[in-house]
């Protein structure tokens, strides 16, 4: 095993398995879960409000087996949602790919940004108050549960991948060359 200097060859340093994990991970906590959420969201309110316009032909069922609010958001939030999903998996791709330069920049202030949104977001709601009784709604333990586990995801995986994307071998993919003078082992 020996020190070796590496000289500007023209290779392009190869995308690593650490950013290949810190790319594909970013873009399925930040663009994948919250499309498939705002789509899951809309898709079923389509799907109960096809199911309200049929039931609407009898109206001896009670009010409480049709309507209702069940998502919690506006419209307005959902959309937000799935349009920062929609930039971010581009400078997702963007980021695989390697070019510009400036993805390296563009992609960790999209990471922090949509990080604080993201700890906004679950704050807001593990300290929203339940307005039905906790002993009969089973249902809010099972949601703070999945908030406090978002909550410490949301904070650790940008910190991987802000790590990684800092790290020498990250810079050289995406500056493209390796530094002429850099020291490296065989």
């Amino acid at each position: 095993m020996g020190v070796i200097e590496s000289k500007h060859t023209g290779q392009r340093p190869p995308r690593t398995l650490g950013l290949s994990l810190a790319i594909l991970v970013s873009i399925m906590w930040f663009s994948i879960l919250p499309i498939m959420q705002a789509g899951a969201i809309l898709l079923l309110e389509r799907r109960l409000r096809e199911a309200e316009q049929g039931l609407s032909l009898g109206n001896d069922l009670p009010a409480f087996a049709y309507g209702g609010e069940f998502r919690g958001v506006s419209d307005a939030v959902l959309w937000f949602q799935a349009a920062t999903g929609c930039v971010f998996l581009v400078i997702g791709a963007a980021a695989w790919r390697g070019r510009p330069r400036s993805i390296r920049w563009i992609m960790a202030f999209a990471v922090v940004t949509l990080t604080a949104v993201t700890l906004v977001t679950t704050a807001a709601a593990l300290n929203q108050p339940s307005t039905i009784y906790e002993g009969i709604d089973s249902g809010a333990s099972i949601a703070t549960a999945f908030l406090n586990i978002r909550l410490i995801l949301t904070v650790l995986i940008p910190l991987y991948v802000l790590w990684y994307m800092n790290r020498a071998p990250a810079r050289a993919f995406y500056r493209g060359y390796y530094l002429p003078g850099a020291v490296a082992l065989r």
